[in-house]
């Protein structure tokens, strides 16, 4: 029998797990296994391998076939799509009202999906909505060399808190694996999208721009961190690029704010978000023909004068570093 959630307004509510998966024989099986064992089944799983060579799409034939699962189904793509495409894809197949992404080597909690889909049966306003996780790190990574793990604030109390729009964007505050989506959000990858950006880059960036990006303190996964993961930063130091490093960086950043802009109308960017892009969209660019002059007075000047539009004391340090110290 499909499992439905039904709310006061008699609609009923399905949900979707998209999974990507790619050589992830070793601990995929415990991954599946929590999420058919969750409190409030998914209604479909979705899991798209990319071409694995190691089994991984033969165990998840066997497996849903051995448990009978109804709703579930994989496919495996006839060339490696690398994991950008190969998570569009699935999210592409997805038919639910809610949407969750899902990585191949992590642990949910039994009551993640029940969690979640309760929220944004009463939340409206929530178009997003992402958790905290507890960190799984194996024995070849380290908690502190994560990003994820070591910039952020994994409270666990049950509170939701509304993700504004600020300078700091770009940056992804929760890795897709704790999404939860409403399926309207994926139309806007038909207005613009930039297929060089995780698809949890983009799906965040859709959300915090219409203003619908929540964060939920509570602690749904277990985040499994080693050194095959794809958005692991195994041996991450603290360094500064050169400057070459840098304006390509900056250049990459321009462009997906002007992007942004650009699509602002189509995407239903309210006038408040679409200020604040405009002023990040011509920070980016000048930033971009200053450093290229690659003269340091210039750089140097143009750091203290927009400190504050910096989205870290690191990268603003870092221009300086770099125009004086490291100008190749």
């Amino acid at each position: 029998m499909v499992h439905m959630t039904v709310i006061s307004d008699n609609r009923k509510f399905t949900t979707s797990v998209a999974l990507a998966s790619y050589n992830g024989i070793k601990y995929i099986g415990e991954q599946l296994d929590s999420i058919r064992t969750q409190t409030q089944p998914p209604d479909e799983v979705i899991i798209t391998d990319d071409n694995s060579t190691d089994g991984t799409y033969e165990f998840c034939c066997d497996y849903i076939s051995k448990h009978k699962l109804k709703g579930w189904n994989v496919c495996r793509n006839s060339q490696n799509l690398g994991v950008q495409k190969n998570f569009r894809y699935a999210l592409s197949k997805c038919t639910g009202d809610y949407i969750f992404t899902s990585d191949q080597d992590d642990i949910w909690m039994p009551d993640k999906i029940e969690t979640m889909v309760k929220i944004l049966n009463t939340r409206s306003e929530i178009k997003l909505l992402v958790s905290n996780f507890i960190p799984l790190l194996e024995k070849d990574t380290k908690e502190k060399d994560n990003v994820y793990v070591r910039f952020l604030n994994h409270r666990n109390d049950g509170s939701i808190v509304q993700v504004k729009f600020s300078n700091i964007y770009l940056y992804v505050i929760r890795p897709g694996c704790t999404f939860c989506f409403r399926r309207e959000l994926l139309n806007n990858y038909k207005i613009l999208d930039i297929p060089y950006l995780f698809h949890d880059g983009m799906s965040l960036r859709y959300a915090i721009l219409q203003d619908g990006l929540y964060l939920l303190n509570r602690q749904l996964i277990y985040y499994r961190r080693h050194s095959n993961n794809c958005t692991v930063v195994a041996g991450f130091k603290y360094r500064y690029d050169n400057l070459t490093t840098r304006i390509n960086s900056s250049k990459r950043n321009a462009d997906i704010y002007r992007k942004f802009l650009d699509a602002s109308d189509e995407l239903g960017v309210p006038e408040h978000n679409r200020k604040i892009l405009s002023r990040e969209t011509k920070f980016f660019e000048k930033r971009v023909t200053v450093l290229e002059k690659r003269n340091p007075f210039s750089i140097i000047l143009f750091v203290l004068m927009n400190f504050r539009r910096y989205s870290t004391v690191r990268n603003a340090l870092g221009d300086i570093y770099a125009a004086v110290f490291q100008r190749k």
